[in-house]
């Protein structure tokens, strides 16, 4: 997904930091129609994630509309290295996995 993000806290602005609820807007063009006009995808933020809990370095968020996952730095913006996204999204869903099983859902 190519494109700028905006943080959506009721009114545009950008901002300083991501919270949880938090509504990240994208603009994106499909790769397959380079010529398709914008898009604009709304992602709330799911998730804030670090190696220490008290000092977040990611958010990551979801596109109900889309059905998409990204992941975004603590400000609000998109990390374009595909693999160190992956590796941050990867571990959410492992751990999402995990506390759903512990839920006995």
């Amino acid at each position: 997904m190519n494109g700028s993000s905006t943080v959506n806290n009721g009114s545009r602005h950008t901002a300083v930091r991501v919270e949880l609820e938090d509504t990240i807007v994208v603009a994106s063009r499909s790769a397959s129609a380079p010529d398709a006009p914008l898009r604009e995808l709304e992602f709330e933020v799911v998730a804030l994630i670090g190696e220490d809990e008290a000092e977040p370095k990611y958010a990551v968020c979801y596109c109900e509309s889309a059905d998409e996952f990204m992941v975004a730095d603590i400000f609000g913006k998109l990390i374009e290295d595909e693999a160190l996204a992956q590796e941050v999204l990867n571990g959410f869903l492992e751990h999402a996995d995990d506390a759903q099983a512990g839920d006995g859902s």
